[in-house]
């Protein structure tokens, strides 16, 4: 996990620490709705729904050049 500093949980500087990091918050989100609603369906909608918006705004960031 070289692409890691200590920091990218502050602001990511690899789009890779961007999307571990996206994938870490979904992954919790989507615990927290399913705790909430117990219902696996709108859990799996969350999941698709912030990694889709993770990995499209970890692009976006990349194309204008935040990264480097």
């Amino acid at each position: 996990m070289a692409f890691l500093n200590w920091y990218d949980w502050i602001q990511p500087t690899t789009p890779y620490a961007s999307i571990f990091f996206g994938v870490i918050l979904t992954v919790l989100a989507g615990v927290i709705v399913w705790f909430n609603t117990k219902k696996i369906r709108t859990a799996i909608l969350i999941i698709f729904g912030a990694l889709s918006l993770t990995i499209i705004g970890t692009i976006i960031l990349y194309i204008i050049g935040y990264y480097g």
